[in-house]
C-alpha cells in the first residue's frame, strides 16, 4: 500500500509511542520536498529521518505537469467558498495521492473539503490518525478482541499527541470495527 503523508500528520504521528508500526502499514511512503520545510520539532525531525533510512519514506519526484494541476487545483479551489483556504505543500500532497492512489495521511479539514465537492479528487482517499489505527487492527498490526481496546489505543494516541478526536468520529470508526469483530 502506498501513503502520501503530510506535514501535519508527522508532526502528531511523531509523538505517538507506536509511531513506528505506520511502516507495517505500507510499503511507501511519499512526502513533497516542501513538507519537509514544514518540519520543526526534534520528535518529527527525527522521525521522518527514521522513515527515510527505513527506506519506507520518500521524495515523491514532482514535475511540471504536476505543477500545472497545482495552479489549476488552486485556482479552482478559490472559487468554491464550500473548501477552506488551503497552503501550498497541502495541494501537493492531495495531487500526489491522487496522482500515485496512493492514501493520503492528513488531518487537515480542508484536504478532506476537496474530497467531498471537487471531482477530480473525489476518489482520493484521505485516513486521519484515527483511519490509520483502524486499518492496523484490519491488517493485525494492533489487535482487538473487543472495542474497549480501540478505545485504549485511541486513548493512548490522544494522551501522547494532545490531538483530540471528535467523539462522532470515535463513535465512526467504532461501527466499522464493531462490524469487523463479528466476522
Amino acid at each position: 500500500m502506498i501513503a502520501i503523508i503530510d506535514s501535519c500528520f508527522i508532526i502528531d504521528w511523531s509523538k505517538y509511542r507506536k509511531k513506528h508500526l505506520i511502516k507495517n502499514l505500507f510499503d511507501l511512503i511519499y512526502i513533497h520536498e516542501e513538507n519537509l520545510s514544514q518540519l520543526k520539532s526534534f520528535e518529527a525531525i527525527n522521525f521522518t529521518s527514521d522513515l527515510f533510512n527505513s527506506n519506507i519514506l520518500r521524495l515523491y519526484p514532482w514535475s511540471m505537469r504536476d505543477e500545472d494541476e497545482y495552479i489549476r487545483l488552486r485556482n479552482e479551489l478559490t472559487l468554491n467558498s464550500r473548501i477552506p483556504s488551503l497552503e501550498r505543500p497541502d495541494l501537493l500532497c492531495l495531487i500526489i495521492a491522487k496522482n500515485t492512489n496512493g492514501i493520503l495521511l492528513s488531518e487537515n479539514t480542508g484536504i478532506h473539503r476537496v474530497t467531498q465537492y471537487h471531482p477530480r479528487y473525489m476518489s482520493v482517499k484521505v485516513w486521519t490518525a484515527i483511519e490509520t489505527i483502524e486499518n492496523m487492527i484490519y491488517h493485525g498490526i494492533l489487535e482487538i478482541t473487543n472495542i474497549n481496546e480501540f478505545k485504549e489505543y485511541v486513548n493512548e494516541y490522544e494522551n501522547d499527541t494532545g490531538h483530540i478526536f471528535k467523539s462522532k468520529r470515535i463513535n465512526e470508526a467504532i461501527g466499522r470495527l464493531s462490524l469487523w469483530l463479528k466476522r
